[in-house]
This record gives C-alpha cells, sequence and structure tokens, in this order.
C-alpha cells in the first residue's frame, strides 16, 4: 500500500468530533493536521500495514503530513519483533516526533524482550536537544 491509499483510508477511518478533541488536547499539532482516526482503528490499520512487504516506503516517508500517520508510523514500529531493525526505525523517526501523544504511543514489543541491549541507544537519545527524543528515552 503506498502512502496516498494510506492516507486515503486514514480519512475513510475519520472521526470529526475525536479530531476536535485531539487538537484540544495536542496543542503543539496544528488542528488542521490531525484526521482523527480513533486509536484502535489505528491499531488493527497498523497491524494489517505491518505485514505489507512495501510499508518501509510509508516508513521511509519523513516527516508525514498528519499527526494520524505519525501515530500510524509509531505503531508499525512498535510491531516490528527484530530488535536491530526496531531501534534503527525508531532512531529514524524519532526526530519527527513533535507531540507528546505520538512519543507516548510509541512502544516498541522488541525492546522489552531484550531491554539490557537498549542501554547505549537511551544513553545517546538522553543526550538529543529534540524535546521528544528525550521524553522517549526518560520513558525507556
Amino acid at each position: 500500500m503506498d502512502r496516498n491509499e494510506i492516507v486515503a483510508e486514514l480519512f475513510r477511518l475519520q472521526d470529526k468530533d475525536y479530531a476536535r478533541m485531539q487538537a484540544r488536547i495536542i496543542p503543539t499539532v496544528s488542528p488542521d493536521k490531525i484526521i482523527g482516526v480513533r486509536t484502535p482503528a489505528l491499531r488493527n490499520f497498523a497491524k494489517r500495514l505491518s505485514k505489507d512487504q512495501d510499508i518501509g516506503e510509508f516508513l521511509s516517508y519523513l516527516p508525514h503530513q498528519y499527526f494520524d500517520e505519525d501515530q500510524l508510523h509509531a505503531f508499525v514500529i512498535s510491531l516490528e519483533r527484530r530488535l536491530d531493525k526496531c531501534i534503527a526505525e525508531v532512531d529514524a523517526f524519532l526526530p519527527f516526533i513533535d507531540n507528546w501523544a505520538t512519543c507516548d504511543q510509541l512502544s516498541p514489543k522488541a525492546f522489552k524482550k531484550e531491554p539490557e541491549k537498549l542501554l547505549p541507544y537511551i544513553q545517546i537519545w538522553m543526550k538529543s536537544d529534540e524535546t521528544y527524543t528525550v521524553r522517549f528515552a526518560i520513558g525507556l
């Protein structure tokens, strides 16, 4: 599925009331960048996309235009089971996170299996000038 198809699907899943609520609680994101897809729908979509061999194209398309794309991106990364690939994807994505919600949704399953291997990366992320990179590292 290419990026245009992904964005079209996000708009099909849109809930405008939810978008308005998100705009109120996520002040660092412009309301016109919020489509308004509820978290369970995003998680289900991420599960489908994570099986797509072309998902790397979407993950490499940064920065995303919409907040919901960032959320979807975080959920897809969180499903990655291979630690090295997961770390690389997180490292590439962190500089583009511009809000607490996306930062807090990024919770890779692979990190839970081998937490001791994360310490060097956490130390690097803690020294970042990017607010949400540091927040992510603190959360780990």
